[in-house]
């Protein structure tokens, strides 16, 4: 069986947002959203080694750590949406914006040349084709979207349609 460019990029799509789910997910029951300790405990150690890349350093400094509860919601509340987005193939575009920026922000944490960040940098990549690729169109609710909406650009491109009339996929 030979599966066409959309299919596989659906597939892909789904593993990716399964996993943005799990972690979101797993972080809520770690207590994110009631506390930045967690955070705090990555962001720490990542200063101290002094892996932080430089011009990054004092956001984390002065804008995370001192509102590291807040940040810590927001990245649990993003990891969750993302992940859903993902896996329903809905809003695919935007919702790879939000992973592209969260990525983005850990591997700056993390410092560009650091092999810990290989993961992240995997992310970004396929973050960009799922987003350049309309990855909602095969699968998901991106496709029914751009066919309900046939006629309104902004909806077909938030669904990944450049002619929300007539669907890829």
């Amino acid at each position: 069986m030979v599966l066409d460019s959309g299919r596989t990029l659906a597939i892909v799509r789904l593993a990716f947002g399964g996993y943005f789910l799990t972690q979101g997910l797993n972080k809520m029951q770690a207590g994110w959203l009631g506390s930045g300790d967690a955070l705090r405990s990555s962001i720490g150690p990542a200063l101290e080694r002094n892996t932080v890349e430089g011009f990054y350093r004092p956001f984390l400094e002065n804008v995370v750590q001192p509102n590291v509860g807040l940040f810590s919601q927001l990245v649990a509340i993003a990891e969750v949406s993302v992940g859903l987005c993902l896996v329903l193939g809905l809003l695919v575009r935007p919702a790879c914006v939000v992973a592209l920026y969260l990525n983005l922000n850990y591997m700056l944490m993390k410092g560009l040349a650091n092999s810990a960040g290989s993961n992240d940098r995997m992310f970004a990549l396929c973050e960009i084709a799922f987003f350049l690729g309309a990855a909602g169109l095969v699968w998901g609710l991106d496709g029914y979207l751009a066919r309900a909406a046939a006629g309104n650009p902004l909806a077909g491109w938030l669904a990944g349609s450049r002619d929300p009339a007539v669907p890829r996929g």
